[in-house]
């Protein structure tokens, strides 16, 4: 048998009178497919962005091997030719050979970042644009 001692007529008068006003609740699964596609956009975000690291990664590296690269063959250069002028002459043309691919390099690599986070960017706006969409298709039901 029940006890009666524990209910409240208060409180399930007001039950009662929320129960009447059949004030819907919100949908979970709406919810939750909205939220899992928020997730998604940020998954897809997280990769682009991972690639666009990798990307530079890569760059960097090649940039670097390069460079050890004609420093190696400057310094070969420099001590096969014995005249003065020579050796005076191929520093400068290294350094100015360097500063060029770090200059090249540098951009390359600006234009890397720029464009992952364009399409970075890119991903989040589309999803944002989606649920702007989707909430307001849901105001006008």
């Amino acid at each position: 048998m029940a006890d009666d001692s524990s209910k409240n007529p208060f409180m399930d008068m007001f039950q009662d009178f929320g129960k009447s006003l059949s004030i819907p609740g919100p949908d979970m699964n709406d919810m939750m497919d909205f939220h899992r596609k928020n997730l998604q956009a940020l998954q897809a975000a997280a990769q682009v962005s991972s690639g666009s690291a990798q990307s530079l990664m890569a760059k960097q590296r090649e940039a670097l091997e390069k460079t050890l690269a004609e420093i190696s063959d400057g310094v070969q250069n420099m001590t096969a030719g014995a005249d003065a002028s020579e050796m005076m002459a191929n520093p400068m043309e290294l350094a100015k050979k360097t500063f060029d691919t770090t200059l090249q390099t540098t951009t390359e690599m600006a234009e890397i970042v720029r464009q992952g986070n364009m399409d970075t960017f890119e991903v989040i706006k589309d999803r944002v644009m989606e649920s702007v969409a989707e909430l307001s298709g849901k105001d006008k039901s």
